[in-house]
């Protein structure tokens, strides 16, 4: 668990107006995208940009140096990451705790209508009152057609300078990006009804035509894209135990944004820049034993109890997807289950912090049931491939109404 949360928003790289990543999702096509990106993944692009910078570095089981803090079961790791995030200007939207929403009116309720399932991301102040269950001091505003909830008082200290409508370069749909705070000469009611109509980020899908080297014949093809309004983007969340390695990951994290993040990083997808932000601070109140988890997060065996506490609430997702090693063929990663962002966990149950572990998550043919035409029966690469389950996690109070 965290106490000092340090925060790194994500910019567009020199020369362009606006954050574009391909963020694709797990068994859909090319033209699906993601507004975000998970913390093992996140993770799993920082070791491959460690083994880029030193390829030489090996820990004692073949892989990264950089990785090796994070492997076993007793030591504690360097830092914890979170998920990435999406942000209006620095104002972060943090995921959705899994607990009941504080008690609301009926006006309310019935102005928010089928809102409740849609919702996804909560701004800071909101996110402290569901965690703390308390009643939100206004109707939220609802952004990003009901994923997006703010409180009125962060809505009104968004900036108000920022660029005009804006279409991007490539493409042929239009993007309503405008600026989102109340403007001089603009009533509250219509600036209101405004933001609730103006994107933070847009899902879109590029046109491409691949030709056979053979038949020369085309295929048509597209690929999804999240867009962010310029001013807005994604924020990345790090709790460093260990204020030694914050040089190193920072060194990472600049040459992640000039490699790029995510699919289709050749076609100017995935570059960024960083900023240091203020670190994260929330009100909760008096917190307790129960956590919040802002990461992805694979449970050791003796952190199990603190999920089958009654007073645990999660979601659980399947994680796969491809590898790519040099002198080895593509392919599928093992498949392993991980806890979602926004799960409360019981701290109570258990007798140490939260941690989590790392998860080598390549192929072994020696365990299936038909050997691999290139690879046979062994493993999928020499070395290991990490998927993290680290725990970056929040205090939050015990009880309901504490």
């Amino acid at each position: 668990m965290a106490s000092v949360l340090t925060t790194y928003y994500l910019q567009p790289p020199e020369g362009r107006d606006a954050l574009s990543f391909h963020f694709g999702r797990q068994g859909i096509g090319m033209e699906e995208a993601s507004e975000t990106l998970a913390s093992d993944s996140v993770f799993a692009a920082l070791v491959t940009q460690a083994v880029l910078l030193d390829p030489r570095s090996l820990g004692s089981d073949g892989g990264p140096a950089f990785a090796q803090p994070f492997v076993g079961e007793t030591s504690a790791p360097p830092f914890a990451l979170s998920s990435l995030f999406p942000r209006l200007g620095q104002l972060i939207l943090l995921p959705r705790p899994a607990l009941t929403l504080p008690k609301m009116s009926d006006a309310q309720r019935e102005q928010i209508g089928k809102g409740f399932k849609k919702l996804r991301y909560l701004s800071p102040r909101l996110f402290a009152d569901v965690c703390a269950n308390r009643p939100f001091a206004a109707q939220p505003i609802i952004m990003q057609k009901g994923k997006v909830w703010l409180s009125l008082e962060e809505a009104r200290a968004l900036p108000r300078d920022l660029p005009q409508p804006w279409q991007p370069e490539s493409g042929t749909r239009k993007h309503a990006f405008r600026p989102w705070g109340q403007q001089s000469d603009e009533s509250e009611p219509a600036w209101l009804a405004r933001l609730g109509e103006t994107p933070i980020w847009d899902i879109d899908s590029l046109p491409h035509v691949t030709v056979d080297r053979v038949s020369n014949a085309s295929a048509y093809f597209e690929v999804g894209r999240v867009t962010y309004a310029p001013g807005a983007g994604l924020a990345l969340l790090v709790g460093f135990a260990d204020p030694a390695a914050q040089a190193g990951f920072e060194r990472l994290l600049s040459l992640l944004g000039e490699s790029g993040l995510g699919g289709r990083r050749s076609s100017g997808a995935g570059g960024f820049t960083w900023q240091r932000g203020q670190d994260l601070s929330l009100d909760m109140g008096q917190t307790g034993d129960r956590r919040v988890l802002l990461s992805r997060y694979l449970p050791l065996e003796r952190e199990l109890a603190a999920l089958r506490s009654d007073r645990a609430s999660y979601q659980l997702v399947n994680v796969g997807g491809w590898l790519y090693s040099t002198g080895r063929p593509a392919q599928r990663r093992q498949r392993v289950r991980m806890v979602a962002e926004g799960a409360v966990l019981d701290g109570a149950a258990i007798s140490e912090p939260l941690r989590g572990k790392l998860e080598d998550v390549r192929p072994d043919y020696s365990k299936s049931r038909l050997a691999h035409p290139i690879l046979q029966r062994e493993k999928g690469t020499t070395h290991p491939v990490y998927r993290s389950g680290m725990a970056l996690a929040l205090a939050i109070p015990d009880k309901e109404g504490a």
